[in-house]
């Protein structure tokens, strides 16, 4: 018995990790002009996203990838097409920690004791160092 009953839990695991999440919303910025209303926005605002999360939706029980791009496409097309300014996201870079390595001005490998290859008085070799 516990052993379906693990089973049951394993598959309900993989399935749902094998599950794309549709997008709940923009990534891109629609702008309005000088002469539209607050409450026209936020109208074709709400009816752009609802287009864009109804084909997203089909497209992600589907097992489709890329669902944000997608959503942003059909979320942008339908506001340029009631006349909005579109703007893009803005790239943001992560450069990260420092790079705390070898100084610039090294001078070859760490030494080494005993035989074997080895790199020492200027030139490469085989043997003891010394």
């Amino acid at each position: 018995m516990k052993s379906i009953q693990i089973a049951s839990i394993a598959i309900c695991l993989m399935l749902g990790a094998c599950a794309s999440v549709p997008p709940t919303g923009p990534s891109v910025t629609a702008v309005a002009g000088d002469n539209v209303s607050n409450q026209r926005f936020i109208r074709d605002d709400a009816d752009c996203r609802v287009n864009a999360q109804g084909v997203t939706d089909r497209a992600a029980a589907n097992g489709e990838l890329g669902l944000q791009r997608m959503y942003d496409g059909i979320y942008a097309q339908c506001m340029s097409q009631r006349g909005y300014h579109i703007e893009a996201p803005v790239a943001r870079y992560y450069y990260g920690p420092g790079y705390y390595g070898p100084g610039a001005y090294t001078t070859g490998p760490a030494p080494y004791w005993g035989y074997g290859p080895y790199w020492g008085r200027g030139n490469w070799g085989y043997g003891p160092r010394w």
